[in-house]
């Protein structure tokens, strides 16, 4: 016996689920409109952007204006050994 189709009601994948008053539940082409308008979502996830100005490692290297500078300090200080 099955129980009569309440309008204040629909089945979900959860299970019968009840609606507020004055709500109506959204059909099947209400749910693939939404679905189609929706943004799109990556199928995985994105990669680091591990160059150019975003290349955190390459911030951590030295100049080479910085590293000859230090071998000048050091040639005119050689007791100091920076």
């Amino acid at each position: 016996m099955s129980a009569p189709e309440d309008k204040d009601s629909e089945e979900t994948q959860a299970g019968r689920q009840t609606l507020i008053a004055g709500v109506a539940a959204m059909s099947l082409r209400e749910r693939l409109n939404w679905k189609a308008n929706a943004p799109l979502e990556a199928k995985r996830q994105q990669q680091r952007c591990d160059h150019g100005l975003f290349d955190l490692n390459a911030r951590a290297q030295t100049d080479l204006i910085d590293a000859l500078r230090r071998l000048d300090r050091q040639a005119s200080n050689p007791s100091k050994g920076d």
